[in-house]
Formats: structure tokens, sequence, C-alpha cells
């Protein structure tokens, strides 16, 4: 692995440029009343660490602003409209580019930053048509869905060890209308915006669905790996 933040300039110039960079992307958002805010920044730090340690891709520092979408409204939520997280996507990715570093996988604790993360990756394109690029949520390959702050989501806390006040958990479902909703807020103030059975979670089934994750994202990042090297020799 090589990590970013913890290597000098003189080790970046001569890293192997066909190694994907993993950037995680986070949220500074409400997850109910027993998770704290940090959830989606962690999980994304810990799965694009566990991806590029057992790959040996690049591990770049983490975004912890993404777009704060439906949950703006619920107290402790902080984050960047859409616009402008499109736009430090496009700045960051060209930087990358520029430094020779083309292939790109964005890795997200949350949902909401794929429209902005791949309208910045548009404009990318326009200066660097040679950028191969990728946004995944770090959830995606599952056979199940991941709600939010739900069973799931909750398990997978527990299981990175996050400061979890399981007492003060409570079970929420939020009845979407059939329309793209602005606030979930609206829908209902005082969920926090759980959306399933989190008093359910159990910590052992958490450490089942973390190396399970880990295990689905490394396999992707090693196909591309492999894949990138073929293509240079082939």
């Amino acid at each position: 692995m090589i990590e970013w933040l913890t290597s000098t300039s003189e080790e970046i110039a001569v890293a192997d440029k066909r190694l994907p960079v993993l950037i995680p992307l986070g949220l500074v958002e409400a997850h109910g009343p027993h998770l704290p805010l940090s959830v989606d920044i962690a999980c994304a730090e810990y799965f694009a660490r566990r991806a590029a340690q057992e790959t040996g891709a690049i591990l770049a520092p983490v975004l912890a602003y993404g777009f704060a979408d439906e949950m703006r409204e619920y107290p402790g939520t902080i984050g960047l409209t859409a616009d402008t997280l499109s736009h430090i996507i496009t700045d960051l990715s060209e930087m990358f580019c520029f430094h020779g570093f083309t292939r790109q996988i964005f890795l997200s604790g949350h949902g909401a930053n794929q429209m902005p993360v791949e309208m910045g990756l548009h404009r990318v394109w326009n200066n660097y048509p040679g950028l191969r690029a990728v946004y995944w949520n770090y959830w995606s390959d599952l056979d199940y869905k991941v709600h939010h702050a739900d069973k799931v989501e909750t398990e997978i806390a527990l299981a990175l060890g996050l400061p979890a006040k399981m007492g003060l958990v409570r079970d929420s479902q939020i009845n979407k209308p059939w329309y793209r909703i602005r606030s979930r807020f609206q829908l209902d103030p005082k969920s926090g915006g759980v959306n399933g059975r989190p008093s359910l979670a159990s910590r052992d089934a958490g450490d089942r669905v973390r190396e399970e994750i880990a295990q689905v994202l490394a396999d992707k990042v090693r196909k591309i790996i492999a894949a990138e090297r073929h293509d240079e020799h082939g």
C-alpha cells in the first residue's frame, strides 16, 4: 500500500502510475440518536484503507464534507451543495491527473455523493480524456440493501468500533412518496434519519459484514490493477 499522506514527494514521484488511487468520501451527517456524525467518513476511510492494504493500491486522504442532501436539516449535518462538491471533485481529480495518476476510485460512505462526483468527472474528461475513474459506494455489491442508520449500517459502525449509544437507539421507518424528496426532515423530524430497525443490530453480524465488504472491494481493486497492467503490456 502507498499512503499519500505519509509518503514523501519523491516517493510519490516514483510510484507506479498504473495503480488506482482510492479516494474516500464521506459526510458529517446525522445518523439517529445512537450513531455519531462521523459514520459516513469512518466507513469510507476504513474500507478504502483495507482495499489499499490488501491490493497495494494508493490511499488518498479522505474528503469529509460531501453532499448534504435530504438529511441536511437534522442537527449536526455539515456538508456541501451538489454544485460545490462537483467542482471540488473536478479540482481533485485533475490534480491527481496532473501528477500522472489517472486511475481513480472514489469510494463513498454516503450514497448521495454519486451525482456530484459524476458531474465533476465529466468536466475532467474535457482536459484529461485518458482519465479512468469510477464512483463506488462501499456497500454497492452486497446481496442486501443498506439503509440509513438501519440494522446493517449500525452493525458496521459497531464492527468499526465507533462510539454507538445503543441505549438510545430508536427504530423508524421512512415511507417516501413516489417523487424525489428534498427533505427527509419534513417527512419525519424526530427520527434523525433512521430508516429501519437498528435495535436488532449485533456486533458479531457487523464483523461478518465488515469482512464481506472488505473482501468484495479488494477483489474489485485487484481486477482493476490486473486489467491496467494487461492493457499496458498487451
